[in-house]
């Protein structure tokens, strides 16, 4: 939008960028400027400092009070270049100015930088719209796991990449007869007794999913020793599922020229029936 009282100066500058196919409005105060504004939001605007009425800085201010039109880039036209005024300038909210008489040059290149800079704050306000909206889904989605989790009647717990545990519900540390914070971050070997540790490390901590995965694989788990039940017993066996997790779906993993990354694995162990 060009605001300015001037026909010449609108001819001007109408002829320089229309040479470079912006769209273009025109308003002929500063009072016409933001009443339009609110009809039909523009990009950016050019924006003439000495009109009658309310002047361009006035202008500038109400424009930046607004919220409707506090985003919107100002650019001041001028032909006071005392650093005074550029500096007043830019307190009122204006992000640049043009000094008259007008370079085509300088006009277009001005125009251009702050248009690309306003598309970039837009693209960032989108991206992080997004990103909270996708944060807000997996809130939810955690939640949600997490009360079905302490619902299941099986214990699960998830491993990282060295297969150390990140979670677990209380019907696992139940189960061994610990309480759920002195599990996490534990070693699973640590409470898992095997004459073939190496062996079922890795059907623990597997990499396969799907049909792959590990099913009912048969685990001696220790039990806590500073528990009373350690006394009449020291393991206790369940039956162990075991899922890789990956940071895409099942159904890439597998594609050619795929980047993935094995991010650990969630596992599920019941009573033997």
């Amino acid at each position: 939008m060009i605001v300015d009282d001037t026909p010449a100066n609108i001819d001007v500058l109408r002829r320089i960028l229309s040479e470079d196919g912006f769209e273009i409005s025109i308003a002929m105060s500063g009072e016409a400027a933001l009443s339009l504004v609110e009809k039909n939001r523009p990009d950016l605007i050019l924006l003439d400092v000495m009109m009658p009425g309310i002047n361009g800085f006035e202008t500038c201010g109400k424009l930046k009070s607004n919220p409707a039109t506090k985003d919107i880039p100002v650019i001041l036209v001028t032909a006071k270049t005392e650093v005074e005024d550029i500096v007043h300038g830019f307190k009122v909210g204006g992000v640049d100015y043009i000094a008259k008489p007008f370079k085509r040059e300088e006009v277009v290149s001005r125009v251009q930088t702050h248009l690309k800079i306003e598309q970039l704050i837009q693209e960032k306000g989108n991206l992080n719209k997004k990103l909270q909206y996708q944060n807000n889904e997996l809130v939810e989605s955690q939640n949600q796991c997490r009360v079905i989790l302490e619902k299941s009647s099986d214990g699960v717990f998830s491993l990282d990449t060295e297969g150390k545990i990140l979670s677990c519900n209380a019907r696992f540390s139940s189960f061994l007869e610990f309480e759920v914070k002195e599990l996490i971050g534990k070693p699973i070997m640590d409470i898992v007794n095997s004459e073939n540790p190496e062996g079922i490390y890795s059907k623990i901590v597997t990499r396969r999913f799907g049909d792959r995965a590990t099913a009912n694989l048969k685990t001696q788990f220790c039990i806590n020793e500073n528990s009373p039940g350690w006394q009449e017993r020291k393991y206790y066996s369940l039956m162990l599922d075991s899922y890789g997790i990956w940071n895409l779906p099942n159904n890439k993993i597998y594609d050619k020229g795929t980047e993935k990354t094995f991010m650990g694995a969630i596992c599920i162990v019941k009573k033997p029936s």
